[in-house]
C-alpha cells in the first residue's frame, strides 16, 4: 500500500484510548439513562435553570407526567419563569426558599400550590435538587408530587401502623410511668418517714425528673396521633412571639452546652403577637432544635430566627451547620413510611415523628414547612405562618 495513502487514512482515525472519546462516552451513556427515566416515571419532573443575569428560575424541559397534571405542553411552558405557574397566594414565601436553594446549590422540599392551564390549583410538594454535582452547572431538577395522601395506599398503611403504635405506647406506657412518678414522689417527700441518706432523696428526684420527661414525650406522640383525626382542635390564644421563642431556647440551652454546640437567636419580632396554639408551637420549635442538635457535631452552631416577610407573614427558621441530608433523604422526610433499616443502622436517626409532627401542626395553623439541606452543609427548616396570625 502507498505510504502516503496509509498516512492519510490513519490521520482521520482516532485511537479508542483518545481522551475525547473516553470523556464523551460515559456522559452520553449517563444522559441516555436519565432521559429514559425522565420520560417514564410517574412523577412530574421539570428541568429548570438559574441564569447569571436573572434570579428567576427558567423552565427548560418537562416530562410527559408533568404535561398530564399541569395541562401544559413543552412549547407552552419552556423558557418561562417557574414563578409564573406558582399560585399567587403562596408564591412569595416559596420564592425565598427556592432562591436560597438555587444560590447555595442545595436540595429543598416545600409545599407549592401549582396553577394549571385551566386555572385549577394543584396542592403539591415540590423537591428541587441540583442536576449534577458540578458546581458550575446552572440546571436543577424540579419534582412535583401531588399532595393526595388519601390516594396513596402504602402511605395510608404506614399512617395506620403509626397510629396503632402511638395508641399502644400511650396506654401501655402510662400505667407503669404513673407508678414510677407516684412512688418517687413518696420518697422525695419522705411521706413514710426520713430516708436517712440524702443521696437517696436526690436519686428519687432524678427518677421523678426522668419519668416526667418520658411522660411528656408520650403525650407529644399522642398529639401526633390526634393531629390526624377530625376531632383535633387547636387551643389558640394571642401571645408574644419573642417570649415564646426565648422559652424554647432556654429549654435547649443546657443540652446545647453539654454537646458543645453554640445556640443563638435572631428574633426581629420583638413586639409582635402571634395567634395560635402556643404550647404546640413550642413543641414544634423544640422538635426542630432537638433534631438540629442531634446532627450537629461539637463546635457547630444552631441559629433560631423569627422574621416578618414583606406580606406581613411570620417566618420562623432553624438553621444548623451539621451533617445535612442527601437529596434522597430529603425527598422522604415527611413520609409516614418510615424506613426501619435506617433506624437499626443509625439509632440516632429516630423514627420520624419530629418533622411529620411539625408539618401537620403548622398546616393546622394554615401555614407551610420548607426544608433546605445538603450533605455536609447543614439544614434549614422554615415555618411559614400567614400574615393574619401576626399582629
Amino acid at each position: 500500500m502507498n505510504a502516503s495513502l496509509l498516512n492519510k487514512q490513519t490521520a482521520k482515525r482516532q485511537k479508542i484510548s483518545s481522551p475525547d472519546i473516553l470523556a464523551a462516552a460515559p456522559h452520553e451513556k449517563e444522559f441516555g439513562l436519565f432521559d429514559s427515566v425522565f420520560h417514564e416515571v410517574s412523577n412530574a419532573i421539570a428541568i429548570i435553570s438559574r441564569e447569571p443575569d436573572n434570579h428567576s428560575p427558567v423552565i427548560r424541559d418537562i416530562n410527559h407526567h408533568f404535561e398530564l397534571i399541569t395541562e401544559y405542553q413543552l412549547d407552552e411552558i419552556s423558557g418561562h419563569s417557574l414563578y409564573d405557574f406558582i399560585a399567587a397566594t403562596q408564591s412569595k414565601p416559596n420564592r425565598h426558599v427556592i432562591e436560597k436553594a438555587l444560590e447555595s446549590r442545595q436540595a429543598a422540599v416545600l409545599f407549592c400550590p401549582w396553577l394549571t392551564k385551566s386555572g385549577k390549583i394543584l396542592n403539591v410538594d415540590m423537591t428541587i435538587r441540583p442536576f449534577s454535582s458540578d458546581g458550575q452547572d446552572s440546571k436543577f431538577i424540579c419534582i412535583l408530587r401531588e399532595n393526595d395522601g388519601d390516594n396513596n395506599h402504602r402511605n395510608n398503611a404506614a399512617k395506620e401502623i403509626k397510629r396503632n403504635l402511638l395508641s399502644a405506647m400511650h396506654h401501655n406506657f402510662k400505667t407503669p410511668l404513673n407508678g414510677i412518678l407516684g412512688y418517687s414522689e413518696v420518697i422525695m417527700s419522705e411521706m413514710l418517714g426520713p430516708i436517712g441518706q440524702e443521696s437517696y432523696k436526690n436519686y428519687a428526684q432524678d427518677i421523678h425528673g426522668a419519668g416526667k420527661d418520658l411522660l411528656h414525650l408520650i403525650d407529644n406522640l399522642l398529639d401526633l396521633k390526634e393531629l390526624e383525626t377530625t376531632e383535633f382542635a387547636l387551643q389558640e390564644e394571642k401571645f408574644p412571639v419573642a417570649a415564646m421563642m426565648t422559652e424554647c431556647l432556654k429549654k435547649m440551652s443546657s443540652d446545647a452546652e453539654k454537646n458543645q454546640v453554640e445556640l443563638s437567636s435572631q428574633i426581629d419580632l420583638e413586639y409582635e403577637y402571634l395567634f395560635g396554639d402556643k404550647g404546640r408551637l413550642q413543641q414544634a420549635i423544640h422538635s426542630l432544635l432537638s433534631n438540629a442538635l442531634k446532627f450537629t457535631s461539637p463546635g457547630g452552631e444552631i441559629i433560631l430566627t423569627a422574621t416578618e416577610d414583606s406580606d406581613g407573614a411570620c417566618l420562623i427558621g432553624c438553621t444548623d451547620n451539621g451533617a445535612g441530608m442527601s437529596s434522597q433523604q430529603l425527598a422522604k422526610i415527611f413520609c409516614h413510611d418510615t424506613h426501619l433499616s435506617d433506624i437499626y443502622s443509625n439509632p440516632t436517626a429516630g423514627i420520624g415523628f419530629g418533622l411529620t409532627y411539625v408539618k401537620q401542626l403548622i398546616e393546622k395553623h394554615d401555614g407551610t414547612v420548607s426544608v433546605i439541606s445538603a450533605k455536609g452543609k447543614g439544614t434549614t427548616v422554615t415555618l411559614y405562618l400567614p400574615a393574619d396570625r401576626l399582629s
